[in-house]
């Protein structure tokens, strides 16, 4: 697949396991290339230090760490498992990249037992419209607005997308923070509901 590189070294995964149920299971992109990853705190990491600044308004606290992210029943995994670069830097994983990870991205899912789902931009968003064979607008600014309500098990829960808090914060940032907000309002339903 174009741009994608399967590490050799170690694979990347969470620091921590999820505490059931997930308030919010949030989509990113895929792992960097080379540098930080969002569970690494080694490193600095534009998607972590942006996504904790937009959860502290909703939340009402400030998260300083990965272990607090996740002891506030949050979590976090990248739509496509193995880092996409072009010309040394990262780059949009291709759709057929997309299409192959998407079942280990339900099967997290599944296993996480989250109450809500947000993914964070584009690529994941289109990612999960794929699994749960959801019509939605292309673009951000239009999909950020709505919610739909997906079966996860034996439950629907909302999902939906918002701009990626890694970059551009000062165009959507404000939109991150209020989208967060909205979907924690929002509580799951029973499936028969």
């Amino acid at each position: 697949m174009a741009y994608l590189r399967v590490p050799c070294e170690e694979k990347r995964k969470p620091t921590y396991e999820p505490i059931r149920p997930i308030r919010l299971y949030f989509v990113s992109v895929a792992p960097p290339g080379g540098g930080a990853y969002f569970w690494d705190e080694t490193n600095r990491d534009a998607v972590r230090e942006g996504l904790f600044t937009a959860l502290r308004k909703p939340v009402g606290a400030a998260i300083d760490s990965c272990r607090q992210f996740r002891d506030m029943q949050f979590f976090l995994t990248p739509a496509v498992k193995c880092p996409s670069a072009k010309s040394n830097r990262d780059y949009q994983p291709s759709r057929l990249a997309i299409r192959h990870c998407a079942n280990f991205l339900y099967e997290e899912l599944l296993a996480s037992e989250p109450e809500r789902i947000l993914a964070l931009g584009m690529v994941p968003f289109n990612s999960l419209c794929s699994i749960f064979h959801i019509d939605a607008p292309k673009k951000a600014a239009e999909f950020r607005k709505r919610t739909w309500w997906v079966k996860l098990g034996a439950t629907k829960i909302p999902l939906s997308g918002t701009y990626f808090p890694g970059n551009n914060r000062h165009k959507g940032f404000p939109a991150i923070v209020q989208d967060i907000d909205r979907m924690l309002r929002l509580s799951p339903k029973d499936d028969d509901a």
